[in-house]
This record gives C-alpha cells, structure tokens and sequence, in this order.
C-alpha cells in the first residue's frame, strides 16, 4: 500500500475533510506547512499531473497525527 493510500486511509478513518486533516496535520510546522494544492495532490489519482508523491518522512508525521483520531 503506498503512502498516498495509507493518507487517505488514515483521514477517512478519523472522519476528517481534506481541509479539517491538512489543518491538524500542519500544526506545528508554521509558515512551513503544507499548502492547500500540495496536499490535495497527495489524493489525486496517480495518473493525473496534479498527483503527488506523499514522502516516508510525512507518513511518520501523518501516523502520529491522525492515528489516535481513527473511529
């Protein structure tokens, strides 16, 4: 299972909008924070250009976030 898969997982699991998820998973990280096209491309279709790769080192950060959030 990719990381994009498992994000998705992890956000539909803790019954959260994309908007609500990227809102948690950004704090703490500032003006540093993932913006809002960057992670709607983490749920894109593959084949799209809009897709992007959602990294290991986010995944770690994801898990620890929305884990305990899970229904």
């Amino acid at each position: 299972m990719t990381n994009n898969v498992r994000l998705r997982k992890l956000v539909e699991g803790a019954g959260l909008s994309q908007p609500a998820a990227l809102s948690i998973f950004n704090r703490g990280f500032g003006i540093m924070g993932i913006k809002d096209s960057t992670w709607k491309g983490y749920f894109c279709d593959p084949s799209t250009t809009r897709f992007r790769n959602f990294n290991d080192e986010l995944m770690v950060h994801a898990e620890k976030v929305f884990k305990p959030l899970q229904k």
